[in-house]
């Protein structure tokens, strides 16, 4: 958050009256009324994004500026330190990243090692395409990439801008993307989208970062999550059950068991049963 920023949410910035969108000064072809503009939204997603208190309306408010700006979709992504991504806040469904897992494709995806060479400029996931299209011969990696790419299309992605974000802990050298989307959107009208709104998107993208690392990245699952919420998440795990089901099969009420899942959910940053199953393994926390 930059001082300019800080400075005016405590004078409490008032719009005036005859107040143009930010989007609308961002796309001007005055190079004022953009600075400006991006300094409005700024403030704007800072304060909205940290008056939230759960993960679900951190989400909320997420999907709420996206739509806004014509875009449908996002995920964070973050690669870890021993060789897997995350994405802690994402609307796109839990199956995708289970399936990128599976497969191993962190070790090749040509996006991760984008952003490994440093924090670089915003691109588009039409790029890899591009890349690839345009070498003349064709690499493992390429091939990968490829599979990559189709996975991603299966679930309706076909392009991608593509936000490099780093970690604010000092010291860190953590790095991550916030990708946005528009499913369904021509490929031609993404683009323009995409490059007409890319700044308020990056100023979007750090103030997702930001608020994830300092509002819902700090706890540690492996000291927050109880014993009994974990053998719930086993059960399912290990059985394919529903929450109802493993409650069954622990011979607990089904009120006990939302409870247990609350508490696992909140402890692994994620509003979704299946995504808190899916985190609690790739965590270790659990083995099936």
């Amino acid at each position: 958050m930059t001082l300019q920023c800080q400075s005016l949410l405590k004078m409490g910035y008032q719009k005036p009256v005859n107040f143009l969108e930010a989007g609308e000064l961002v796309i001007s072809e005055d190079a004022d009324d953009q600075t400006l503009g991006i300094l409005i939204s700024q403030i704007d997603y800072i304060r909205n994004l940290s008056s939230v208190e759960t993960v679900e309306e951190f989400h909320a408010e997420i999907m709420q500026i996206l739509t806004g700006l014509g875009f449908s979709d996002y995920a964070l992504i973050c690669k870890t330190g021993v060789g897997t991504i995350e994405a802690p806040h994402s609307s796109l469904p839990d199956e995708l990243f289970k399936a990128y897992e599976d497969e191993g494709y962190c070790r090749f995806d040509m996006v991760l090692d984008y952003i490994h060479c440093g924090i670089g400029d915003p691109i588009l996931l039409s790029m890899v395409t591009d890349t690839i299209k345009s070498s003349p011969v064709m690499t493992y990696t390429f091939k990968k990439n490829e599979e990559i790419l189709e996975l991603y299309n299966s679930y309706g992605v076909s392009n991608a801008y593509i936000i490099p974000v780093r970690s604010t802990k000092k010291f860190s050298q953590d790095r991550g993307v916030l990708t946005v989307m528009a499913i369904g959107m021509d490929d031609a009208e993404f683009r323009v989208k995409a490059k007409r709104y890319g700044p308020l998107l990056k100023v979007l993208a750090d103030a997702i970062s930001f608020f994830n690392e300092q509002r819902f990245n700090h706890i540690k699952p492996e000291n927050e999550i109880k014993p009994k919420a974990l053998r719930l998440l086993s059960t399912m795990a290990k059985f394919d059950l529903s929450l109802a089901e493993a409650a069954d099969d622990l011979c607990i009420s089904l009120d006990t068991a939302n409870k247990h899942m609350a508490l696992a959910k909140k402890a692994l940053g994620t509003g979704s049963q299946a995504h808190a199953v899916y985190l609690a393994i790739r965590k270790g926390l659990i083995q099936l």
